[in-house]
């Protein structure tokens, strides 16, 4: 993923689906690789250069409710108030490329005013571990960097 645009965060992305947009740049759809289907979402970071990203791999059942929403809703179900625990990723963007990632893990019943503050405190968390690590100092920066900016986002 690291490297990868935001929206297309693997090399071998068949088909881009894309519902909104900010500035040009795609902020929420869907990604296909490998006969899957990936929600992605820019959770924060519409100014500035760092944002965070959500993917969520989709079933049939989930493509099928995507297909007749296109307003706020379109993350009921999926990403805010799931039945079901789900299995995410997210990523830290610089410039709309990816600088870090890891996968995560939405509750079952999230709200809406849940899920930011649990994932903002997980990435913030993730980072300071990959900074504590001995990374090079290149990387450390770029971390350092992203950690600040996260929290920073949360407090705009």
């Amino acid at each position: 993923m690291l490297g990868n645009l935001a929206w297309a965060p693997v090399t071998s992305v068949e088909k881009v689906e894309i519902f909104d947009r900010y500035n040009g740049v795609p902020t929420l759809g869907v990604f296909r690789t490998g006969g899957q289907a990936h929600l992605f979402w820019r959770v924060l970071g519409y100014t500035g250069d760092i944002s965070l990203w959500l993917y969520v791999p989709l079933s049939d059942g989930d493509e099928d409710s995507l297909g007749g929403d296109e307003g706020p809703g379109l993350l009921d179900g999926i990403v805010y108030q799931s039945p079901r625990r789900r299995y995410a990723a997210f990523g830290v963007a610089d410039f709309n490329r990816l600088t870090f990632e890891r996968e995560w893990s939405i509750p079952a019943g999230t709200k809406h005013g849940e899920i930011l503050h649990s994932l903002v405190e997980d990435v913030a968390n993730a980072l300071q571990v990959a900074i504590d690590e001995g990374l090079p100092p290149s990387r450390r920066e770029d971390y350092k960097k992203a950690q600040e900016a996260v929290r920073h986002l949360v407090d705009c």
